[in-house]
């Protein structure tokens, strides 16, 4: 990993003037060798090719301290952390996902970032992964804990203690929730990750690895009012009224509840008016509400059920969410408007879309099919469609040839 590591650091000064800073990485390189061998040694090398990263990376590297230890990391669900924490720059021409995925391949061909197997299931095709090697994520650790850039509780960190907390990740362990005499200062500040004594209302990003023995910190939700990200991914406590407090948060950009067990949406969801980002994967939901389309931020929206025709009810007024770009699993039913009114949806890039045909016989099936139809040849940005019928019949996807100008941008079709 040192070799690599080093490699790819060179690799990067490509300049005639590269030749000096080839020799300063060779010194240091001998220097660290000398007074740190084996194991510290390359310790010292990962951290040299580290403080050689643009400023910009080396943000994106140390966010990744907020993942525990072997843990296998969807690159979708990175990305848009990235993304709602403010660490991805704007360039001009490129949306902020396109420049989130130049970070990510420039800190792979580092060997920063490792890749991992892809993830394949029924519901989100091809998912892939990547995690970060044992050494590297020691550094990012002793990096981010050194700027305050993450405060990490539970798991091997006991006994750490923080005064000010703007990124919060929980990996479990008693101290998460205790609340003793003996565990505060004299100051008052939390001492042995005591969560409790610390002021929630600095936090900006709280995310939870180890849930089902934070449930004091679910109930003080209410008191996390900057909060900007959210990931409570496979939270199997999280309750109505735990929503309710989510849905006071208005700042809130990145929301992830993929894996708990809601099954309601609260209407004060349209609130949230910041929200760019809503994962309800895995969850009970058989439906969002209609305030959804107040959120006019938001760019990605992804729910999904066990049943094979729950989702997001697609209705009038959605055409009012032009920042969309993803949405796995959109449910049309008889509803001329709503069909109408996906062709509103400029931005799309990915379109999973269930069309109700129980009676395929019906007028207002047929009518709606032909508005289907228009509004897919409106949708100029469409690289991804996903599409199937509630019916068996083998002619019920023929309205298809009705799109006159099929997306040209289109690479995916099932």
């Amino acid at each position: 990993m040192a070799i690599i590591s080093i490699a790819s650091l060179l690799a990067s000064y490509k300049s005639s003037e590269s030749k000096d800073m080839w020799e300063r990485v060779r010194k240091s390189i001998g220097s660290h060798m000398e007074s740190h061998p084996t194991l510290e040694g390359m310790r010292q090398i990962v951290t040299l090719s580290f403080n050689h990263l643009h400023y910009y990376l080396k943000g994106c590297m140390m966010y990744l301290s907020i993942f525990p230890e072997d843990y296998v990391i969807p690159k979708d669900r990175l990305l848009k952390r990235w993304i709602a924490e403010g660490l991805v720059v704007e360039i001009r021409g490129l949306t902020l996902m396109e420049v989130a995925e130049a970070y990510y391949n420039e800190l792979v061909s580092r060997s920063m970032i490792d890749r991992a197997g892809d993830i394949v299931t029924w519901y989100d095709g091809r998912v892939e992964t990547c995690r970060v090697h044992d050494m590297m994520l020691e550094v990012m650790v002793s990096k981010s804990l050194e700027s305050n850039f993450v405060s990490i509780v539970g798991g091997p960190y006991k006994g750490m203690s923080y005064d000010r907390i703007r990124r919060l990740s929980i990996h479990g362990g008693e101290e998460a929730t205790q609340d003793s005499p003996s565990n505060k200062t004299e100051a008052g500040h939390s001492r042995k990750n005591d969560i409790e004594g610390v002021k929630m209302e600095q936090v900006r990003s709280l995310s939870m690895f180890d849930p089902e023995d934070h449930m004091k910190v679910l109930d003080r939700l209410g008191k996390f009012t900057l909060l900007r990200v959210l990931d409570l991914e496979y939270c199997t406590g999280i309750k109505i009224e735990h929503l309710r407090y989510i849905c006071r948060m208005y700042l809130l950009r990145f929301l992830n509840l993929k894996g708990t067990a809601i099954s309601e949406m609260p209407e004060e969801v349209g609130e949230l008016e910041n929200l760019e980002m809503l994962d309800a994967r895995e969850t009970h939901l058989k439906d969002l509400p209609k305030t959804v389309s107040k959120l006019q931020k938001l760019e990605h929206l992804q729910i999904s059920n066990h049943g094979n025709n729950n989702g997001w009810i697609a209705r009038r007024g959605q055409g009012r969410m032009k920042a969309l770009r993803t949405v796995n699993k959109l449910v049309l039913k008889c509803d001329v408007n709503a069909a109408q009114e996906i062709g509103d949806l400029q931005q799309l890039r990915e379109l999973g879309i269930v069309v109700d045909m129980t009676d395929m016989s019906s007028p207002l099936v047929q009518e709606v099919n032909q508005k289907l139809a228009e509004s897919l040849s409106k949708m100029f940005s469409l690289r991804w469609l996903n599409i199937r019928s509630t019916s068996y019949d083998k002619n019920a996807m023929n309205f298809l040839h009705d799109v006159k100008s099929p997306p040209r941008l289109l690479q995916y079709l099932r």
